[in-house]
């Protein structure tokens, strides 16, 4: 089994689970593809910053994948008011720290933020475990993981308020 079924094997698959996924490469768009197929109601929402990714993952749309081309700017991620019990991040803006308040938005209570970087990244993951701190997720870890370096935070209600 791959790292990234074990961290999903993991994790709790409740009817009506919606996951958010920003990427510019197929890197785990089958796995979580593949996580949401057989969950009634499920949602596996692939958020894509150029043309030319888009046109790349358009294999994975499907009746529970959903595309999208968005702005590094845009002021909130949550399309059509949903929110999301997981979000995968496989690709950074340059404003990290206002793109993690911005996707705070997206994420149900209790919902889990997971940001895959390569394994020589520890610095950047420290940096980056501070800065999900900053904006208010709580339970930050970092985990190695089959070649991958994962910063993950959790989204608690009632613990601070995200400008």
């Amino acid at each position: 089994m791959s790292g990234i079924d074990s961290l999903l094997n993991s994790l709790m698959r409740p009817p009506g689970m919606r996951v958010m996924h920003f990427c510019e490469s197929d890197l785990f768009c089958k796995n979580l593809s593949d996580f949401c197929k057989d969950i009634e109601n499920s949602e596996y929402q692939i958020l894509t910053f150029s043309k030319e990714s888009e046109e790349l993952l358009q294999k994975y749309k499907n009746s529970y994948t959903k595309l999208r081309l968005v702005s590094p700017q845009r002021p909130k991620y949550n399309i059509q008011g949903k929110l999301y019990d997981y979000l995968f991040i496989t690709v950074l803006p340059q404003d990290r720290e206002s793109f993690f308040k911005r996707v705070y938005s997206a994420l149900k209570n209790a919902g889990l933020i997971f940001i895959f970087l390569e394994k020589n990244q520890k610095d950047l993951a420290y940096k980056i475990e501070a800065e999900l701190i900053e904006c208010n997720y709580v339970a930050t870890s970092r985990m190695d993981l089959n070649g991958y370096l994962i910063v993950s935070g959790k989204k608690m209600h009632g613990w601070s308020k995200v400008n």
